[in-house]
């Protein structure tokens, strides 16, 4: 991978995402930027995600279908469960032996996502 410099503005958006324990939008690590600095883009916040993500300092979680994509700070190994109601996302840990359950190792497993989808306790109780 190409080296890249390591701006005040990534640096932000880092620190923003790391503060942030709901699995943002990229929307909202955007309002939550321009709340600190309003010269900061859109496009500049959209980046540097990408980057960050792309680098292994925060973790894009994929939301075919539910929601916009997410972001998280916690890099262990874990995975997200998405209240298709009111769209809040929390973090599930499994004890699932991914080689044994995918694939039998036939496939060199790299990363693996998954998204569980049903109703938070909040909604289930309305």
């Amino acid at each position: 991978m190409k080296a890249t410099r390591n701006t005040v503005q990534r640096e932000l958006i880092l620190n923003t995402v790391r503060s942030m324990t709901s699995h943002p939008s990229a929307e909202e690590v955007y309002a939550s930027v321009v709340s600190h600095d309003s010269r900061i883009s859109k496009g500049t916040v959209y980046r540097n995600l990408a980057l960050l993500s792309d680098m292994g300092e925060i973790r894009k979680i994929p939301m075919p279908g539910i929601c916009p994509d997410r972001y998280d700070f916690n890099l262990l190994p874990h995975y997200h469960a998405v209240c298709r109601k009111c769209g809040k996302i929390v973090d599930v840990h499994a004890d699932l032996d991914e080689k044994k359950a995918f694939l039998s190792g036939k496939f060199k497993i790299e990363s693996v996502d998954i998204v569980i989808s049903g109703l938070c306790e909040d909604c289930r109780g309305e």
